[in-house]
């Protein structure tokens, strides 16, 4: 498998090895060829090296912005793609964004993270959650640098789409809401403690919000936690022996 094949291969839910920025630019250039192009003509267009084209490509793909042309390393728009496209080729980003907002919502690789969104209205969130929880439900083991990369360019996607806000190094789902303006504070947008129900004993404190999509995702994310803090603790005392 060579280093391209490896970048491209996809699971079932989204892992974008590229931020937004160069997803832009490689959907913007495919709308000028109106045509299907192979990455490494776009790479030139662009300026970008191929593997960055490449994984651009691969994520704009799970985002159904672009799809197969046909063969390998060759993409083409869908229709969605070239009204995303038409649309930010025209500077219309304040129109291109909730476009791109809607559409990701509507995506397969997107389902889980939607989700997510979903559980955790209301309240700040560690993207670093999000990306634990793929990381199980994958069935992969990343590396720390691994999920920093994915964290970082799942909430450039999320946060340009208007699906997230972010403030300081957490995130706020945006899903169902207005999008809140800068003025907004954490504290305004947070429940309060009426809307959480306290799971307690001699040794953990849980606290859930009351709500069908909290709980479900819950359920999986718990055990998230427990596996990622079994594997931190197993380094530490590798790391004192």
């Amino acid at each position: 498998m060579s280093e391209v094949d490896e970048i491209v291969a996809k699971g079932p839910i989204a892992t974008p090895n590229q931020s937004i920025e160069p997803i832009n630019k490689v959907v913007s250039v495919l709308f000028t060829y109106k045509r299907p192009a192979m990455y490494k003509d776009v790479a030139i267009a662009t300026n970008l090296h191929r593997v960055t084209v490449s994984q651009a490509l691969s994520a704009s793909r799970d985002m159904g912005l672009t799809t197969s042309g046909g063969k390998k390393g060759l993409y083409v728009l869908t229709k969605s793609g070239q009204e995303y496209a038409r649309l930010l080729t025209a500077g219309k980003e304040n129109k291109a964004k909730p476009y791109l907002g809607e559409l990701l919502q509507s995506q397969p690789a997107y389902k889980e993270i939607v989700m997510f969104l979903n559980a955790i209205r209301g309240e700040a969130r560690d993207p670093l959650d999000l990306v634990i929880d793929i990381e199980r439900k994958l069935s992969k083991t990343w590396s720390q640098s691994a999920r920093t990369r994915y964290r970082e360019n799942l909430v450039s996607i999320l946060v340009y789409a208007g699906l997230v806000q972010k403030k300081g190094n957490r995130i706020f789902s945006l899903l169902g809401e207005e999008t809140p303006s800068e003025e907004v504070t954490p504290e305004i947008a947070t429940p309060t403690h009426e809307d959480y129900e306290l799971l307690q004993t001699n040794d953990f404190r849980f606290e859930i919000r009351k709500d069908a999509d909290a709980l479900t995702f819950a359920k999986s994310q718990f055990l998230a936690w427990i596996e990622y803090l079994q594997e931190k603790m197993n380094r530490e005392k590798e790391s004192e022996s």
